[in-house]
């Protein structure tokens, strides 16, 4: 199982490589920049001479000698050098502030929601939010870009809650459920590994090495033009001395491109054999991963782009976006491993043979209508009986087209947007699963936990997936979700509502109520998560609204359940991330014990809250003070009294700002505080579950061992 804390340190620890990298870069920049700065200080000056003193005949004479090297000149064209290249990477960087969306449009992306007419992007939400459920991710906004005809895909964005996905047209009409599936867990393996943030990094990095370059072009095409326009008639010495100039800034340049390629490859190309090795994690399906790169393979695009900013995002592909700049002996500029080793990774017995079927697939376009191909060499690709069989009957969603043998388990319902009207029967749920797995299991998805979510999301009612495409719907299911199970509860909610919202929300909030109502609670958490885009769609104005209708409508019947405190630090939080600055948000404690109160008062509450007697809850506390490191544990009181939970919430918030090494500690304690007593409850499970999603810690679904419907 992959590591999620190693993962996040390796990434970290890449991030002050590619600041080493980049310091060099720029000291080589300097290098070549000296020479030009040196022309037109000579140009400027004449020159500058120092004497020097030589015999000749028994006698010392003082000649001037031009000065070639001079500090003064060396230490202006290192400043200007690191002013060019870091306001550049800081404009790109702050340019993709919003997240992982600015990427996907900058590349002409289209986003694409459930709400989607055509089969292929409906599948791809489908896969999309199937992952996302099964890994505990926030659901990314999804892109697609219909212009690119090559197979490829990127991940994007600073946070798990700010994160996009985009999938090529290419990918979208060549590749299978499975093959697709594979992709998606691939680049979800970037967004589990903290590799998104290092990657936009890297697109600064790059954009401000390519300044020169792009400075020396623009000298170069302004002499051309001026030529031109003067019939090459006067100005002689100075179009020849700007045009000199302007070479050696572009052969500058091209020397930092080269610097940008090889940045990326020495940062991103392990990162690609890691999330390779997720993607069969994830999916337990290899055969899905090589199929997926052996088209590329034989594809006549194969995995390139057109756009004009492939290159800035090369590092974060799927595939290699461009053929040019390689060097196949060495690799130093390539930003992903071969392909051919790629694939033999996951079929040792792959030979460029078997192309010669896929290509003539591809070519009849037998893909697009979802015809599943043998692969030509299954070797290493078998999927366990029990999750293999049950992955097949969870290919495909209601509502999408059925690309491989076996639909998913709402195939009866008919309709664009999936669910069925049967998920509100009543269920027995039996949770088996230790204290000491929780840490292991952030974000380590598993196949289990897909087919799971694909079932869970089939049995989802008609009018809640539909209502979940649009703003308003989303609003309204929240606040549906929200409503008081008792009459005299719901009375001052529905009051609030009225006076706050438009008739037409009231009216589609009592609508929706028949349904969520009817919802056993299994269902209630992964409903929040599939809103999360569709929110994130909203304006900074109805965000405030939404945020205090939320607030209002908990604290309307004067009675605060834990559901809902969930529901709004996991809603809340999410939303604070996407839609505020992702990428200013950084750590503001780093020593344990200085949180110590804090985690005092959240474990009380944890143990408070799953327990009916003081005593078990005094026993819970303990259990979870005792997984911490024995310097820390003796120190943590036990604080007995009622359940402040805006106390908990302003605590989970200040241990949302903590270091990685502490949300370890806190997480595994209150793991150990929440399941020590081997009684799962689902309730506990939520909050558990909303207490790794303020810390940013992706944690999966438990699976419960027993569904019994009753």
């Amino acid at each position: 199982m992959m590591d999620f804390f190693e993962q996040q340190d390796s990434a970290r620890r890449n991030t002050t490589y590619l600041i080493v990298l980049f310091a060099m870069a720029v000291v080589a920049l300097t290098t070549v920049m000296y020479l030009p700065v040196y022309l037109v200080d000579y140009h400027i000056t004449g020159g500058r001479f120092e004497t020097e003193m030589v015999m000749v005949d028994g006698r010392y004479l003082a000649l001037e000698v031009l000065d070639y090297f001079q500090w003064r000149l060396v230490g202006f064209s290192f400043l200007v050098t690191a002013l060019v290249v870091g306001l550049g990477s800081y404009y790109k960087i702050s340019q993709l502030g919003e997240g992982g969306s600015s990427v996907a449009l900058e590349l002409g992306g289209v986003e694409v929601d459930a709400r989607s007419e055509d089969p292929l992007r409906r599948r791809l939400y489908n896969v999309v939010e199937e992952m996302s459920l099964a890994s505990g991710v926030a659901v990314p906004l999804v892109y697609v870009l219909p212009d690119e005809v090559g197979i490829n895909a990127f991940a994007a964005g600073y946070t798990i809650n700010d994160a996009a996905v985009a999938v090529t047209q290419g990918a979208l009409e060549a590749l299978t459920r499975d093959e697709l599936q594979a992709v998606i867990a691939h680049e979800f393996s970037h967004i589990l590994n903290g590799d998104m943030r290092l990657n936009i990094r890297l697109i600064g990095v790059v954009h401000g090495i390519l300044l020169i370059s792009m400075a020396g072009r623009g000298m170069l095409e302004m002499i051309w033009r001026g030529g031109s326009r003067r019939g090459g008639k006067g100005g002689g010495g100075a179009i020849v001395f700007i045009g000199g100039v302007g070479l050696l800034l572009a052969v500058g340049g091209w020397l930092g491109v080269m610097f940008g390629r090889m940045i990326k490859s020495a940062v991103s190309r392990q990162r690609e054999y890691l999330a390779d090795a997720a993607a069969v994690q994830f999916t337990r399906n290899p055969a899905g991963l090589a199929g997926a790169l052996k088209k590329i393979a034989a594809h006549q695009a194969g995995s390139g782009l057109f756009s004009p900013h492939a290159e800035e995002v090369s590092h974060m592909c799927f595939g290699r976006v461009s053929s040019r700049f390689t060097m196949t002996m060495t690799g130093w500029f390539e930003s992903h491993p071969p392909l051919e080793e790629r694939i033999r990774r996951w079929d040792p017995g792959y030979h460029p043979s078997q192309l010669d079927a896929i290509r003539s697939q591809l070519e009849r376009g037998q893909a697009r209508a979802g015809l599943a191909m043998a692969s030509a060499s299954a070797t290493g690709a078998t999927v366990g009986a029990e999750v293999g069989g049950a992955m097949m009957m969870a290919a495909a969603r209601p509502g999408e087209p059925a690309l491989r043998s076996g639909v998913g388990p709402g195939a009866q319902s008919h309709g664009s947007s999936g669910g069925n009207d049967w998920s509100g029967q009543s269920r027995e749920l039996s949770y088996a699963v230790g204290a000491e797995e929780i840490v292991a299991m952030i974000g380590n998805p598993s196949p289990e936990r897909l087919v799971y979510c694909s079932s869970l999301l089939g049995e989802l009612p008609r009018p809640i997936m539909e209502a979940r495409s649009d703003v308003m719907g989303a609003t309204a299911l929240v606040f549906a979700l929200l409503m008081d199970e008792r009459e005299e509860g719901r009375r001052p909610q529905i009051e609030l509502l009225h006076a706050e919202t438009s008739p037409a929300i009231l009216r589609k909030v009592r609508r929706l109520w028949e349904h969520v109502s009817a919802l056993d609670a299994e269902f209630r958490l992964p409903l929040v998560d599939l809103l999360f885009p569709t929110l994130r769609r909203m304006t900074p104005e109805q965000y405030l609204s939404f945020r205090e209708l939320v607030g209002g409508l908990i604290y309307a019947d004067e009675h605060v359940t834990l559901f809902e405190f969930v529901v709004q630090k996991v809603l809340m939080h999410r939303l604070e991330v996407a839609l505020g600055n992702p990428g200013r948000r950084t750590t503001q404690f780093v020593a344990m014990r200085a949180m110590l109160p804090e985690l005092q008062v959240l474990l009380s509450a944890l143990a408070i809250m799953g327990h009916d007697h003081m005593s078990e809850a005094r026993g819970a506390f303990d259990a979870g003070r005792s997984a911490l490191p024995p310097a820390f544990a003796g120190e943590l009181v036990f604080q007995e009294g009622a359940v402040n939970l805006q106390q908990v919430g302003a605590v989970l918030d200040r241990f949302s700002q903590a270091s990685l090494q502490i949300k370890r500690h806190v997480i595994n304690a209150a793991a150990f505080c929440v399941l020590g007593d081997g009684r799962v409850r689902l309730e506990e499970v939520e909050m558990l579950r909303a207490v790794c999603d303020v810390l940013d810690l992706p944690l999966p679904p438990l699976v419960p061992q027993a569904t019994r419907r009753v």
